[in-house]
């Protein structure tokens, strides 16, 4: 790889932090200027809170074991680094940055392949996401369909031509689109508290998204960290009071275990509307936002694949690099994430057991890149005397250490649980295989690094 840069943060970035130079903050990390800076502050924040889409995430999975934000903890422990670091590379060139030197090239190399291939299922998890409600909304309208995995397959790759089409020609537009996505999941949730709360029957009583696109906003070592922490907080606030409602609305449990749409929430707004119509009309934000949700998941993904390519970290890395001259963003790094995803259709078709196991490889592969950076982190608050002082994000020694600390624990607990079974008996069928996912395509990146020697 070709970072080399020098750690202590108590020497980097002063005088162009304060001065919003840039394009002279990414000189100062070793890179130029490549892409252009086409978001703000509100359209990058749009941006996050329609990747946790955190209420609607909880309607899917009707749990709170899901990757859309995690522990506010986890959201300052990043922002932090994020504002003295603001590059697309992310973790991985955090933990360059902040590792000791013997181990830096391979702690950050690992960072970034394990980062890559969590954010690129975690993507395709958006976009299976809105191909399987389009699915759903045909059972629930039309009683004699029967659904089929190859049509569901085709729904998937009709929104990843929205991701190609948005990243590479309409990539101006993306702001817009995120902020719109943004508008509709706050208005979306109003509506949809308001019929739950007056009509259903009660019972009684995905952080990192922004880092990677730093080079593409201004003032990125402000804005990055307000666009991660204010985006975590505002979903969480809407997530506990949605889920609070959603719980005293499910009706019957077999009812919604049974529902022919794959899909127990569509069985309560049904419920609650008792219209398919008005159960309809009240998804549909979910698979918009799920559709606009993954082209900002491709942007994001694409920027770390084009970052980790541009330290001579890939494979074909002078091609993965390359930004175009005419859309100037990276076309290849976008067409090789969306084939990826399509590439996951096909296990999807084949193998629910294989596909569900690379789904949840996702929790693991970004809870890991996120841990990495915050440790290292930590043990370099630990090795020296002095506090992280140059990013307009501070969290300060004493607070900043407990909440590495927090992080840590949180994420390695979520690590734990996300690699158990979902239910008993555990089957072949229903056994949870993430680890072994992730073990796999660890070893595989093993083989590379040290194959070609980086």
């Amino acid at each position: 790889m070709n970072i080399e840069l020098e750690p202590p943060i108590s020497d980097v970035g002063k005088g162009l932090v304060a001065s919003g130079d840039e394009e002279g903050r990414l000189h100062e990390l070793g890179y130029s200027q490549e892409l252009r800076r086409e978001f703000s502050l509100l359209t990058l924040g749009s941006l996050c809170l329609s990747l946790m889409s955190s209420w609607e995430a909880l309607s899917v999975a009707l749990a709170p074991a899901i990757i859309t934000g995690g522990a506010p903890s986890v959201a300052c422990s990043l922002a932090e680094i994020a504002s003295v670091y603001p590059t697309a590379g992310g973790q991985y060139h955090w933990v360059a940055i902040l590792s000791p030197r013997p181990i830096r090239s391979f702690a950050s190399w690992f960072t970034g392949w394990i980062s890559i291939g969590g954010q690129a299922v975690f993507t395709a998890s958006a976009a299976f996401a809105s191909g399987l409600q389009m699915q759903g909304y045909i059972v629930l309208n039309n009683k004699d369909y029967i659904p089929e995995r190859y049509q569901a397959m085709l729904l998937v790759w009709l929104t990843l031509v929205y991701a190609i089409v948005i990243n590479i020609w309409g990539h101006q537009l993306q702001p817009k689109a995120n902020l719109l996505a943004a508008a509709l999941h706050i208005a979306a949730w109003v509506a949809v508290i308001i019929v739950l709360a007056v009509m259903a029957p009660k019972n009684d009583a995905r952080y990192d998204s922004t880092c990677h696109l730093a080079e593409e906003i201004p003032k990125p070592s402000r804005n990055v960290p307000l666009a991660m922490v204010g985006s975590c907080v505002l979903n969480g606030i809407m997530g506990l009071g949605y889920v609070i409602l959603l719980l005293y609305s499910t009706g019957p449990l077999k009812d919604l275990l049974a529902t022919p749409t794959g899909f127990p929430f569509m069985e309560i707004y049904l419920h609650a509307t008792r219209s398919p119509i008005g159960a309809t009309m009240m998804c549909l934000s979910f698979t918009i936002i799920a559709v606009v949700a993954t082209g900002a998941a491709t942007a994001s993904t694409s920027r770390t694949l084009w970052a980790f390519a541009r330290d001579g970290a890939t494979p074909l890395h002078h091609q993965i690099s390359k930004v175009d001259n005419a859309t100037q963003v990276p076309v290849l790094a976008i067409l090789i994430v969306v084939t990826l995803q399509a590439l996951l259709g096909f296990i999807y078709l084949g193998n629910t057991t294989a596909y569900n196991a690379i789904l949840a490889m996702a929790a693991i592969g970004m809870y890991l890149s996120y841990l990495l950076p915050i440790a290292c982190m930590l043990s370099y608050r630990l090795r020296k005397t002095h506090a992280v002082t140059d990013g307009e994000f501070r969290l300060g020694q004493p607070f900043g250490v407990c909440l590495n600390v927090v992080s840590i624990s949180w994420l390695t607990v979520a690590i734990i649980f996300s690699a158990f079974p979902s239910e008993l008996p555990v089957t072949p069928q229903n056994a949870n295989y993430s680890s072994a996912v992730m073990i796999g395509w660890i070893l595989f990146g093993a083989v590379y690094y040290f194959g070609w020697g980086l």
